[in-house]
């Protein structure tokens, strides 16, 4: 039996203003790169391991990514959504179908449902009854006819270190598909609820904290539901609340054996009790100011504080380059501190210059300028490198809770330049949206433990990383294109009421919630 695999991967944040409107953003896998390239540890990794047996060929297709950033065009779409689709008509007879989605992504309309547009171009070219499966991120806009048509095994952790384990329950509902054993059903249930990120945390690195989150109490109660006899799946999905899309909201998604009523049943139980108690999605953390949180880390007697930069988030299309934190830093006094930076002039006037060489640069502020405008600094540069480093993790994207010698990876991220302000403040400038992991500090001479303020532009991704060797952790309401105020963005798309931009409004599980 011969099981198609394609790929298509973009966290869509529409209000960037890095849009995605030619090719020239898009990086093709064709072929055997498609699977040599992957991670073991990854969605594709898993599910090409599940999938071995000897009566199984995989045929790679093409995977198309893009980086992070804003919507993508129209046109462009729909270039990749042929380039898709032609590789899997090229591909011969087939027996089944993997799709490795993110499933946040947006095009322009009328694509604004980018994967289930894909998906159905896929359905019309191979037909009704062949067997599809597709891995997807916690943060996936999932619309109602992608659940019928493809039996999705999403992320159920934020951060996102279950890939490899999802792609493994992929491969195992396809093949069990192949053999007649499984008749899969899903069921979407829509809960009108947008973010806040920080709130949608499943884990924590300290067992007490991690007890008190809603969804991983949550997700407790959604494993032992897995365990009923007829379901194979059930996922509590984030949404993206930074992807202006009629689908953006958290959903509960539910896979079963043949059995509809089921499937609404357990989704419903869930959907209903994270409605009932989603004040505790705002409670999970406070946030501070840019001010009072750095004011708050230097007053802390311990080491290293975190500051967490949410409003520049590189992981949501922010071009990374705030210099809103440092400027903070160096007016207030601080000391001993490490953060990043993306910006490419600094690094080619850095490395002109050399190790030791004292400079007045305008650093920061130059992609985005709505919320933030270069700051003038004087600084001496420290080092210089290529960027090549060892990511040890655990990290985000599916590598695991533990340092494994199997998740390790390289990582390239380009020219990097490290310079000093104030007192012992040290900047990582990078030509690339960069940071979520520790290894990318101490791969740069950072050494983590020294320092008493840590700053990553981030919002989940880096704790993973970070969190088990920080002393505590502080959030900051930072301006930005991933503000923790949604109210505040212009969304065009969106259904509402939904809450919390809606405060006030009533819901309750009904048929037009699984309708949506």
């Amino acid at each position: 039996m011969r099981i198609g695999i394609v790929g298509l991967w973009h966290e869509t944040n529409t209000f960037a203003v890095e849009r995605n409107d030619t090719m020239h953003s898009v990086r093709l896998q064709r072929d055997t790169e498609l699977l040599t390239s992957a991670h073991r540890k990854s969605f594709i990794g898993g599910f090409v391991e599940g999938a071995q047996r000897s009566d199984i060929e995989l045929v790679p297709g093409v995977g198309i990514s893009f980086a992070h950033g804003g919507i993508i065009g129209d046109q462009v779409f729909e270039a990749c959504r042929s380039k898709i689709v032609n590789a899997l008509a090229g591909m011969g007879d087939l027996d089944g179908v993997y799709f490795a989605l993110h499933g946040a992504m947006v095009a322009e309309a009328p694509y604004t449902d980018a994967e289930g547009e894909l998906l159905r171009a896929a359905r019309q070219q191979l037909g009704d009854a062949l067997p599809m499966v597709a891995t997807y991120d916690f943060h996936a806009i999932m619309s109602r006819w992608e659940n019928e048509h493809v039996v999705p095994f999403p992320n159920d952790t934020n951060p996102h270190i279950d890939g490899y384990e999802r792609g493994l329950a992929a491969a195992a509902c396809l093949l069990q598909m192949l053999d007649g054993k499984l008749h899969p059903v899903t069921r979407r249930l829509f809960v009108p609820i947008i973010g806040p990120n920080i709130g949608q945390s499943t884990w924590s690195h300290v067992p007490e904290q991690e007890k008190n989150l809603l969804l991983y109490q949550l997700n407790e109660r959604r494993a032992e539901l897995e365990k009923t006899p007829g379901i194979i799946n059930i996922t509590i999905l984030g949404g993206y609340g930074y992807g202006d899309s009629p689908d953006t909201g958290m959903s509960i998604v539910a896979t079963t054996d043949a059995d509809e009523n089921l499937a609404r049943s357990v989704c419903a139980e869930l959907g209903q009790d994270l409605w009932n108690r989603r004040e505790q999605l705002l409670a999970v953390r406070p946030f501070y100011s840019v001010d009072d949180g750095v004011q708050e880390a230097m007053a802390r007697d311990e080491k290293p504080v975190m500051l967490v930069d949410l409003g520049d988030d590189p992981g949501s299309a922010c071009p990374a380059d705030s210099p809103t934190v440092l400027e903070a830093l160096i007016r207030l006094g601080a000391k001993d501190c490490a953060l990043t930076i993306r910006d490419a002039e600094t690094v080619a006037a850095g490395m002109a210059a050399g190790v030791g060489a004292t400079l007045t640069l305008k650093v920061g502020g130059k992609i985005d300028q709505r919320f933030y405008e270069p700051l003038e600094v004087i600084g001496t540069v420290r080092g210089i490198d290529n960027g090549n480093y060892m990511i040890l993790g655990p990290t985000h994207g599916g590598w695991g809770r533990t340092v494994d010698e199997a998740a390790f990876r390289e990582a390239n991220v380009g020219p990097r330049v490290v310079m000093r302000f104030g007192d012992k403040i040290d900047v990582i400038f990078s030509e690339q949206r960069t940071g979520k992991d520790r290894d990318f500090f101490k791969s740069a001479g950072i050494i983590l433990e020294e320092k008493q303020i840590l700053v990553v532009k981030s919002n989940q991704a880096h704790r993973a990383s970070f969190d088990p060797i920080v002393a505590s952790t502080i959030e900051l309401a930072s301006p930005g294109v991933s503000t923790v105020d949604y109210a505040s963005l212009p969304y065009e798309h969106l259904q509402r009421p939904i809450w919390p931009i809606d405060p006030n409004m009533t819901w309750s599980v009904d048929d037009e919630a699984f309708a949506r």
